[in-house]
């Protein structure tokens, strides 16, 4: 790669006053209003049309300590955009008239590299599958990395002097230059053509020089498209990586600084949020790119510098997740496990059940359904009936402006504002009645555990309890194994997290369905309660429905008496043998439909058929 013959460096006065050794000037009383002078020339860094609040600063450790930011220089979090500097740090690496570069470096996380929680979580996953093998994780390091180098190279071709940011770093080293920082800094002066050792240290060996030259091509190749790189960046950072951890290397970037995503994901108060959208894996995370694997292997179209061809960038390209089965055409999921680490690595702190939870929720919202609705009799429609006073407590919505504005011409809230009261007339169509849905989820011990595996008998109990929810239904959910051992909701409820906690849960004992619970739901259940329709998900073991409970009351008598008050019928989705007539047929008998499955994959596709299948308006 040939080098411009210009580069900038920081002015040399500045530079005999930085001296590493010489003493660290006061905090001046005004640093803080003179970064924040410089905040509006930041954001237009990027583009006049970003907007940000301003940022907050620290003037010490010990008040930035509360926030994470302690011994960091500067540090964005993407739940509320907020940029945070670190004014005891800034100055003690005489970065104080360097608040552009610093300041344009953290909008960038927001407008750029990762830009919000969601696609940070996919890097960090796709940096995850390429790392296999150190002891530590380093996702979080090496996607900092990642989108440092993506975000510098951007400014600096803005002619924001973000090369003067690692000049400063270098002028007042930190501990032992690692193997990492060897590579990476490097990288940086292939990108901008700068000298080496401008920035880097000394010792960057033939290899780190070879590999720093493909880290610049992957930066330049993916800077519209970076999500796609991420893991061909962190294949040729890997033997560096492991260097450094095999020597025990102090953590270079930790001593500078530098760290500043590692708070990406958190957020004040009690509130976690959870990014949507990362149960399904990006394309990203596994697919090749055979444009960019050509260039490195055409010796015609080489980079200058890069002495060999390495492997590396592509050693990735087999780490590709199998395919899960029959779900949506071309769609890979994470396990609920790999699900769960993923969360935790952006910084969550959440309970195990509580991702699983989540998990479950996200897989079976594309899903959703209307649920089954029967016809009422007549439906009724709101007749105005008159005015009443309208309260500044109440909703805006309900005020009547105009009936206000007769009242007096002179609005004043809660004085002389009004809203309309309504009465109820009999409507020309009839009305539809959402029927309420009373699930029975098996949890023996040859069911999968939600928590680990995928459990398609969870993922299809929440897929018919929220189409429930959303037409406005009633769920009672029973999760059971053994004789007794069963966890349920209290009654029918519309509490989601409720109804998910229970169906995502695992028992794993044996296998008895719960009789006593079918037996007290429909003991008084009354005519004018909605109808509920009654879903069994379960394998051959549902035969134990026909045996007699505790009170030697017949599982046959238990179920038609159910069956006749739920007045909504029932389904039993059963993973059986195409041949399944037999025992199971007294069931069918009964009044229960028997829907089969021969992989546990199917009962997606019986969830999006349900209504279809099972009920339609007469």
């Amino acid at each position: 790669m040939t080098r411009n013959a210009e580069h900038r460096t920081p002015n040399s006065e500045r530079a005999e006053a930085n001296k590493p050794g010489s003493p660290v000037p006061a905090l001046p009383a005004t640093l803080a209003d003179q970064w924040r002078a410089t905040w509006p020339d930041a954001l237009a860094a990027w583009s006049a049309f970003v907007q940000l609040r301003d940022p907050v600063f620290f003037d010490s450790h010990r008040d930035a300590a509360n926030y994470g930011m302690a011994n960091e220089i500067a540090a964005i979090r993407l739940v509320d955009q907020m940029v945070m500097v670190n004014l005891e740090e800034v100055q003690g690496q005489r970065l104080d008239e360097l608040a552009l570069p610093v300041l344009a470096h953290e909008i960038g996380h927001h407008v750029f590299v990762p830009g919000n929680l969601t696609d940070n979580a996919r890097m960090i996953a796709a940096i995850r599958r390429a790392t296999v093998g150190l002891k530590k994780d380093v996702s979080g390091l090496v996607a900092n990395l990642y989108g440092d180098l993506h975000i510098n190279d951007r400014l600096y071709r803005r002619d924001v002097a973000i090369d003067a940011v690692y000049w400063q770093l270098k002028a007042h080293q930190r501990g032992p230059a690692t193997a990492v920082w060897k590579v990476y800094t490097r990288a940086y002066e292939h990108l901008w053509r700068l000298p080496l050792q401008t920035i880097s240290p000394k010792d960057v060996t033939a290899e780190m020089n070879s590999d720093a030259v493909l880290i610049a091509k992957i930066i330049r190749h993916y800077g519209g498209d970076w999500l796609l790189g991420v893991r061909r960046f962190a294949a040729i950072l890997y033997p560096w990586l492991a260097e450094d951890e095999k020597e025990g290397a102090a953590q270079t970037f930790v001593l500078r600084g530098l760290s500043d995503t590692k708070q990406a994901g958190a957020a004040s108060g009690d509130r976690q949020p959870i990014p949507d959208g990362l149960t399904e894996m990006d394309p990203s995370e596994y697919e090749d790119d055979p444009e960019f694997d050509a260039e490195l292997d055409d010796p015609l179209g080489g980079v200058e510098g890069s002495g060999r061809k390495r492997g590396s960038a592509r050693e990735a390209e087999n780490t590709a997740p199998a395919k899960e089965g029959k779900g949506r055409p071309g769609a890979q999921y994470r396990q609920p496990f790999e699900y769960g680490e993923l969360l935790r690595a952006l910084g969550l702190n959440l309970k195990d059940h509580e991702v699983t939870t989540r998990y479950y929720r996200e897989r079976a919202l594309p899903y959703l359904i209307p649920f089954p609705a029967r016809k009422a009799p007549r439906s009724t429609e709101p007749l105005p009936e008159g005015y009443e006073a309208w309260e500044t407590t109440d909703p805006m919505e309900s005020m009547d402006l105009f009936g206000s504005i007769v009242r007096s011409p002179r609005v004043i809230p809660g004085v002389t504002t009004v809203q309309r009261t309504y009465g109820e007339s009999p409507g020309a169509d009839p009305a539809k009645r959402p029927m309420d849905l009373d699930i029975y989820v098996d949890s023996s011990g040859s069911m999968p555990n939600p928590s680990q595996d995928v459990s398609y008998l969870a993922l299809a109990g929440a897929i018919l309890a929220l189409s429930a929810l959303r037409m406005g239904a009633k769920v009672q959910a029973t999760l059971w194994s053994g004789a007794g051992q069963f966890t349920k909701t209290e009654g029918f409820v519309r509490d989601e997290n409720a109804i998910l906690g229970v169906m995502t849960g695992y028992l794993g004992d044996g296998t008895a369905f719960p009789l006593n619970v079918l037996r007290d739901t429909y003991a008084e259940r009354k005519v004018d309660e909605p109808p509920v329709h009654i879903v069994v998900i379960s394998d051959d073991g549902v035969d134990t429905m026909l045996q007699s409970d505790e009170k030697a009351i017949t599982g046959e008598k238990t179920c038609r008496t159910a069956l006749e008050k739920a007045r909504g019928g029932g389904t039993l989705v059963l993973n059986i043998a195409a041949n399944w007539k037999g025992r199971l047929a007294r069931l069918e008998e009964i009044g229960f439909r028997i829907h089969a499955v021969q992989d546990w994959e199917e009962l997606v596709e019986f969830a999006r058929q349900f209504v279809r299948e099972t009920y339609r308006d007469e």
